[in-house]
């Protein structure tokens, strides 16, 4: 089954304000927002050069294989052009911002949850800056996401994982560094979105923007 049933097609760059004006407009809702800005269009660092959103997405999946190359996803500033995260809200794109790409794939999820499962049940112990690393992973385990940048130190994935995306950044793909994270399938990565749509509109409406 396709998660998510996108096109690589052109959508209009939206600045910071026209978003926020769609933000105010009660007639979208939170997962339609989401659909519309960050599920469907060409991310801004690849307008004009559609070919290299491709190679990116064909790369990935060779790497790591996905059932459609539309569940891999540039998310956060590079896609938007400012980034709609906590703690960053509306920062624009700078010239060090990373590639930040979600992919979206149960297989490839449950597959490095199993090789986890199994690295843990024979760890014997962890460092006070393991165990701390540890449950910083499992608060976005819980919600559905993997991230690579808090797998275990010693966890032969990690040292795979990174040395994939170190081969393919700062080169062909904008010359910025590629980093991307694993959602189990196309709930969790909404609900993420969603929330943070949620946020910046209560943001809104309480005047804190």
């Amino acid at each position: 089954m396709i998660l998510l049933n996108v096109k690589l097609e052109i959508m209009k760059m939206i600045t910071k304000e026209e978003f926020i004006q769609e933000l105010k407009n009660e007639d979208y809702t939170d997962e339609e927002l989401v659909e519309k800005y960050i599920c469907f269009g060409i991310p801004v660092i690849f307008n004009d050069h559609e070919q290299k959103y491709y190679n990116l997405k064909k790369d990935i999946s060779s790497q790591f294989p996905v059932q459609s190359k539309n569940n891999i996803i540039v998310v956060g500033s590079a896609k938007l052009g400012f980034s709609i995260a906590p703690q960053k809200r509306f920062r624009e794109i700078q010239d060090e911002s990373d590639i930040d790409v979600a992919i979206i794939d149960e297989e490839l999820f449950d597959n490095y949850w199993e090789r986890l499962f199994e690295f843990n049940v024979n760890l014997k112990s962890r460092t006070e800056e393991e165990d701390k690393l540890y449950r910083k992973f499992l608060q976005y385990f819980f919600k559905g996401w993997l991230r690579p940048d808090l797998f275990p130190f010693k966890f032969r994935g990690k040292n795979e994982w990174f040395d994939f995306f170190n081969k393919i950044s700062y080169k062909e793909y904008d010359k910025r560094k590629v980093a991307a994270a694993i959602y189990k399938n196309e709930y969790f990565f909404k609900k993420y979105h969603e929330k943070n749509i949620r946020e910046l509109r209560e943001e809104l409406k309480n005047g804190k923007i």
